[in-house]
């Protein structure tokens, strides 16, 4: 995915408008905003009166954030509506901005229950990237730095992805894997089984798949796309894991992924693999 900023517009808009970047960046946000549902295609005589600014420097903004992809410019009516990039930038933000605020109650939850690290997950091509943590406050515990990436193939946390993910790209990632563990499961029949368990279950369990001596517990997040956005994991010293352990830990976690998942805008009926099951 390529990076989106700002930046571009800001200089674009500093060539043509001699004022500090600050001032020129800030405009040039105030004519996005011009934009509403109900105003979803302005001219730049509307833009220019809304936000009280000269007609040529409202044409020098609106010419930087068309080069720049936020605005389009129909040639015909000449009208302008938001471009690519706030779509896009829309998209992000709804997938992840406001996850870890609805996310993090239930993690607190989780590990003041189980004293285990708790991590939420976002897919990212082949790759998990840590998006929150709260972490147990054993001195002997799992734990990832913000923003690390890790393999979907190695992990329970990995399977909650590739598991809805089709078989030929399942496939493709498996043959570009790589052991790290003697635990680690690169074998396609193993591992479309435990997607098809996960896709049944409603969760995957992992012991030294990544690491050894650490056993995870993770389950997918769904949306309104009914396909996963995130996974939440506890994960811990192995040791730690017991039976009984574990049979408190599966349903805690598939209900509080299922009430997240709720709040993202997935039905109820859609995700029952998150209300059935629990067993090992």
């Amino acid at each position: 995915m390529q990076n989106i900023c700002l930046v571009g517009v800001e200089e674009a808009m500093n060539e043509n408008v001699k004022e500090d970047g600050a001032s020129s960046l800030k405009k040039g946000l105030s004519v996005l905003s011009c934009f509403s549902w109900s105003k979803n295609r302005r001219t730049l005589t509307e833009i220019a009166r809304e936000l009280n600014l000269p007609l040529p420097t409202a044409a020098r903004l609106t010419k930087a954030l068309e080069e720049a992809g936020f605005l389009e410019r129909d040639k015909k009516s000449k009208l302008y509506s938001l471009g690519f990039q706030c779509y896009l930038l829309g998209a992000i933000a709804k997938k992840t901005g406001g996850l870890r605020t609805l996310a993090l109650p239930f993690m607190e939850e989780l590990r003041k229950r189980f004293n285990e690290t708790v991590n939420l997950y976002v897919r990212e091509g082949d790759n998990r990237i840590c998006y929150e943590q709260v972490e147990s406050s054993h001195n002997l515990k799992r734990s990832a730095k913000l923003g690390a990436r890790f393999p979907l193939w190695a992990g329970a946390s990995g399977r909650c992805f590739l598991s809805f993910m089709a078989e030929d790209e399942v496939s493709r990632i498996l043959d570009e894997a790589e052991s790290l563990t003697p635990n680690t499961i690169l074998d396609k029949n193993v591992v479309m089984e435990k997607n098809r368990e996960l896709r049944i279950r409603g969760f995957s369990f992992s012991v030294s798949e990544r690491e050894q001596g650490v056993s995870s517990i993770a389950v997918p997040i769904f949306d309104a796309s009914l396909l996963p956005v995130a996974c939440m994991t506890l994960s811990g010293p192995t040791a730690r894991f017991t039976e009984e352990m574990i049979r408190e830990l599966i349903p805690a976690l598939k209900k509080a992924c299922l009430e997240l998942s709720l709040k993202l805008g997935a039905e109820r009926r859609s995700i029952t693999l998150l209300e059935t099951g629990g067993e090992r």
